[in-house]
């Protein structure tokens, strides 16, 4: 008799151990999908459509070149371009107040076209060509050229 209750209790706390490790096998697979699901967020998906494009507002932060070797410098926000793929339109806002010899482009609309070739990226602004130089999630770089006495123009997001 003792046998018979000595195997009982044997098996009754084989049983409970068993239900032990199975709770604590559910418990670390909750706590593993939580912290999973925990970890995803809405950042991902602006983290991965970073790709540098114009359709958006950019500050002119420094103008340098031209005949007289203009380097101006501009507060961020003080003259910015705001460009319109569908319209391929550019909405200038200036309210540049310093000294500056040349500080962009006069407020008011303008419409712009880009061309592409293999070697290069034009911006066309009625007869302006500005070569894109740099465009980056953050920074946006037009070059008119050294030949012609051309300004640089320095964007920034």
């Amino acid at each position: 008799m003792l046998r018979f209750v000595r195997n009982h209790l044997r098996k009754v706390v084989s049983y409970r151990h068993n239900q032990y490790l199975n709770i604590m096998k559910i418990t670390f697979y909750i706590i593993a999908i939580m912290l999973l699901a925990q970890s995803c967020n809405g950042d991902d998906d602006a983290q991965q459509n970073s790709e540098p494009t114009l359709n958006t507002t950019w500050s002119l932060i420094n103008v340098s070149g031209g005949f007289a070797g203009v380097d101006d410098d501009f507060e961020s926000g003080i003259i910015t371009w705001h460009f319109n793929n569908e319209a391929s339109e550019i909405t200038v806002i200036n309210n540049d107040t310093s000294n500056a010899i040349h500080s962009g482009y006069a407020s008011g609309t303008y419409t712009y076209e880009v061309i592409t070739t293999p070697n290069d990226t034009t911006l066309v602004i009625g007869n302006t060509d500005l070569k894109i130089t740099t465009l980056t999630s953050s920074q946006l770089i037009l070059d008119e050229g050294m030949i012609s006495d051309g300004f640089q123009y320095t964007f920034s997001r």
